[in-house]
């Protein structure tokens, strides 16, 4: 069998965990600094990226357990990474399986020059995006991982309006990629120090580890 290639895919690791709780956001890398008036300025120092931690439940197999250790083990490792998305929000708000959305191919029909929002085209007539949805889409092998913002509704031809979405949209992105809405993934790898969790009368109990996002 071949050995396992990075990033991992979702059905070779992250979609095989017992995940009870992830903690996902994205904070802008900031500089703080105060006038002598007393007006406080911010500025952006970097690129956003996703991050996190994800709680895994205890598993009553322990055999299966100590299996999700040593991919653990694998996706800890110095290059390794994974593809992930965000459990909390698998699905749209309107479509909670993913079965109105079906085998529609939907694509970025259009970046505005404020890089907040895009507009869509090759959705179901009626589809509905609400605020909190997840989007992603490639370019240049990147996974970019968007929340939207506001949200918007297609009209009969599944052509959608500016929506408003964050972080910032890259502007390497373009016109026509790819759109998932289902499990939109990004590319991810493991901060040092997984916990690995303990054994306790044949259970694993307590792993879990953290994660940020990453382009490379």
């Amino acid at each position: 069998m071949a050995a396992l290639s990075y990033p991992l895919s979702v059905s070779d690791f992250f979609g095989r965990l017992n995940i009870a709780s992830i903690k996902m956001h994205a904070p802008e890398p900031q500089q703080v600094d105060q006038t002598a008036g007393g007006t406080v300025l911010k500025a952006s120092i970097g690129t956003t990226l996703w991050q996190g931690s994800v709680s895994l439940g205890d598993d009553g197999d322990f055999d299966r357990g100590i299996e999700i250790e040593s991919l653990m083990s694998l996706a800890s490792r110095s290059g390794a990474s994974f593809l992930m998305y965000d459990a909390r929000k698998p699905f749209p708000k309107a479509d909670p399986k993913g079965t109105i959305l079906g085998s529609a191919s939907p694509t970025i029909d259009a970046i505005d020059s404020d890089n907040r929002r895009l507009s869509l085209t090759g959705l179901p007539g009626g589809y509905i995006l609400s605020a909190g949805d997840m989007i992603g889409f490639q370019y240049f092998g990147t996974y970019a991982l968007h929340r939207i913002v506001v949200g918007g509704l297609a009209d009969s031809a599944g052509d959608m309006g500016l929506i408003e979405v964050t972080p910032f949209i890259s502007s390497n992105a373009s016109a026509g990629a790819a759109v998932t809405l289902v499990r939109p993934p990004m590319k991810a790898i493991m901060k040092p120090g997984p916990e690995y969790g303990g054994a306790n009368a044949g259970r694993i109990i307590g792993p879990g580890f953290g994660f940020i996002q990453t382009f490379g």
